[in-house]
């Protein structure tokens, strides 16, 4: 992908109207879902969960291929991250009577079956090969970690300043994202503690995070527009690869292509595995955020502004897409009024924080851009 040289003072003005995807960018076709999705996951079978951060909460629930949701899980309220265990059980952050806790729903259930608590705030789940539950504890610099069918919280591992995301490799070795100390914890199999730290840059703002089926690791730096490559095994940042404004979230196919949502430009970048640039950039909705990749290869992206999910098939990424169908443009009619105590809307802090961090590195970013 060649990058077009233009002005800062035109970088900035397009990033404060947080407008339209670009010209001449293909879309991924469209599932209007309604609420606010913000989590989404998907299982071994190719079903797809999306939580509805609102009051009323709610999952919805789509079979692979399906046009529209088949059915919805009753949640506490302001359902947000999920995690799918390869045995079918679901994960859900939500908010429960005595404060955040964790939702767990056995496989075909259509409810919490039980919770486990946690603290406020927002917290990241992953579930690693094993079915161990994951979970970032921002406000206490720890990941904790469940066992599969466990009830409490087996250990606690100290991470860095601003722990934000998890990711676990298929050998279980856990990569988190410490935004405010950019860096990445690296924590092997079983550990109780990181066995190092991955510098990514101090003022990088590291977020997102994915591995590679080969263990490659993509880390989306916020402030630089950029997804950060490390090697498995590697100490150091491989490479840097641009993508669009203000990324935030990156999720990896099983061919090893992988997928960044950039909220601010309501593009999705595609980069192929190996590659140092991304190849494709499509258009998604409004205010992208979270997505999964399923077992097939088709990508699917939350777009929390449009209550409505862009669907990419597998064959619809490649460089011979067809013309998909357009996006919706009404904006979703959800409010966060009421959100759990120590909890604001998180698709709307991520946004705000994506477009501040932006506009705090646009000038630097296209400056350079300019000068390669």
């Amino acid at each position: 992908m060649k990058f077009v040289k233009v002005s800062a003072a035109a970088a900035v003005g397009a990033l404060l109207l947080l407008g339209a995807a670009p010209v001449g960018a293909d879309e991924g076709s469209v599932i209007d879902v309604g609420g606010v999705p913000l989590g989404v996951a998907t299982d071994s079978a190719g079903t797809v969960y999306v939580s509805n951060y609102g009051l009323s909460g709610g999952i919805q629930v789509l079979r692979q291929g399906a046009r529209e949701p088949s059915r919805t899980i009753s949640t506490g309220r302001y359902p947000s991250s999920l995690a799918a265990a390869p045995d079918g059980t679901l994960y859900v952050l939500q908010g429960g009577p005595g404060g955040m806790e964790i939702g767990v729903i056995a496989k075909d259930a259509d409810a919490v079956t039980k919770t486990i608590p946690v603290s406020p705030g927002e917290h990241r789940l992953t579930v690693g090969p094993d079915g161990s539950l994951y979970v970032v504890n921002p406000s206490e610099r720890t990941l904790s970690v469940i066992l599969p069918r466990g009830t409490s919280v087996d250990r606690n591992i100290p991470v860095g300043s601003g722990a934000s995301q998890v990711a676990v490799a298929e050998d279980g070795t856990a990569f988190v994202t410490n935004q405010y100390a950019g860096t990445v914890s690296v924590i092997p199999p079983g550990a109780v503690r990181a066995a190092r730290t991955i510098g990514v840059g101090a003022t990088a703002n590291p977020h997102g995070i994915a591995t590679g089926p080969d263990g490659t690791l993509y880390v989306v730096i916020i402030k630089r527009d950029e997804v950060a490559v490390i090697e498995p095994g590697a100490t150091t940042v491989a490479r840097s690869v641009w993508v669009g404004h203000g990324p935030q979230e990156v999720a990896v196919a099983p061919d090893g292509t992988a997928y960044v949502t950039n909220s601010a430009d309501q593009t999705l970048s595609i980069i192929p595995p190996g590659a140092a640039e991304a190849t494709r950039t499509v258009a998604t909705g409004k205010d992208p955020g979270r997505l999964a990749v399923t077992p097939d290869g088709t990508v699917i992206v939350a777009n929390r502004a449009s209550a409505a999910l862009t669907v990419l098939a597998p064959a619809a990424t490649g460089s011979d897409a067809a013309s998909p169908t357009a996006v919706p443009s009404s904006p979703a009619s959800a409010q966060a009024a009421g959100a759990p105590e120590g909890q604001g809307p998180p698709w709307l802090a991520a946004a705000f924080g994506a477009a501040g961090l932006v506009l705090a590195g646009t000038l630097a970013t296209f400056w350079r851009r300019h000068r390669s």
